[in-house]
């Protein structure tokens, strides 16, 4: 009858007539699973091995992560920075690498002695200093122990000292007149040189003022042995013209020369044609 149908009203011939029903028997045949196939499935049961295991840790979880957002609250109350820990750092707002870093700059052995001495501390910037400066309470020591204390000032002087050429930012910073930004040129002046030779190198030092090194000169020492040379022989463009003694025209001259001849201590002085970078450059130079 379907067939007689599409013929009387399509005009398909037998072939498109076999190929239609066979086509609607498929659709009907997948219409038929379709529906009835979820019938026949039985999910299994769903089982969740140690739940109790895992809600502890959720738990645990949650308590850590409330507990780290009630310690970094911003509540400004008193504190003084000779004494205050880490916990109560983070509780007036510190952020937590900032709080370390205070920490740490203190068991150096610096000691607070006024409130702007909070600025020494890398990390903390004008705008928060200004809302903590209320609240910074400086406690005067015992007059028995400031007695004490002014008995050793004398005797541990030189454990005060810092070496320039092994010193840390936070060893610098501990100096008097020295706060993080010229504790990172000095570092990095360090790193440029190889080290220092003598102590009145940091007078090269970018904004180094005659005040102020006559300010920290007695405060520090240069030991010359842990200064890294160069093998004039052998380091590449790039290396020479990086040192702060060695300029674009005099590293291509040294390079030039090499080429020709060894470059040694007897001949440099007269290779270089300059006393003044001599005398600067020679010690850190080798063969």
């Amino acid at each position: 009858m379907f067939r007689k149908f599409l013929n009387n009203y399509f005009g398909f011939n037998k072939q498109q007539r076999n190929g239609l029903f066979v086509l609607c028997s498929i659709s009907l045949l997948l219409l038929i699973i379709r529906v009835t196939y979820p019938s026949f499935i039985k999910p299994d049961e769903l089982v969740i091995e140690n739940i109790q295991v895992y809600e502890e840790l959720i738990d645990s979880f949650q308590s850590v992560k409330k507990q780290k957002s009630k310690i970094n609250t911003g509540v400004l109350i008193a504190f003084d920075p000779n004494t205050v820990t880490e916990v109560e750092l983070m509780k007036l707002g510190f952020k937590e690498k900032t709080a370390k870093t205070f920490i740490k700059f203190r068991n150096s052995g610096f000691k607070f002695k006024q409130k702007d001495d909070v600025k020494k501390i890398y990390g903390i910037t004008e705008n928060f200093y200004k809302k903590l400066e209320p609240y910074i309470i400086i406690h005067s020591i015992p007059s028995n122990q400031a007695l004490a204390a002014n008995s050793k000032t004398t005797k541990n002087a030189s454990q005060n000292v810092v070496e320039l050429n092994s010193a840390d930012s936070i060893s610098l910073i501990a100096l008097k007149g020295i706060g993080p930004a010229y504790a990172k040129r000095i570092l990095k002046y360090r790193s440029l040189l190889g080290g220092f030779t003598h102590i009145e190198q940091l007078k090269e030092v970018y904004g180094m003022q005659d005040e102020l090194f006559a300010l920290i000169v007695q405060q520090c020492k240069v030991n010359p042995l842990l200064i890294t040379k160069i093998n004039v022989n052998t380091a590449d463009f790039k290396v020479l013209n990086k040192h702060p003694y060695i300029g674009y025209e005099l590293t291509k001259h040294l390079v030039n020369t090499r080429k020709k001849t060894t470059l040694n201590a007897d001949n440099i002085a007269d290779i270089i044609q300059d006393e003044a970078v001599s005398a600067k450059l020679l010690s850190y130079l080798e063969y």
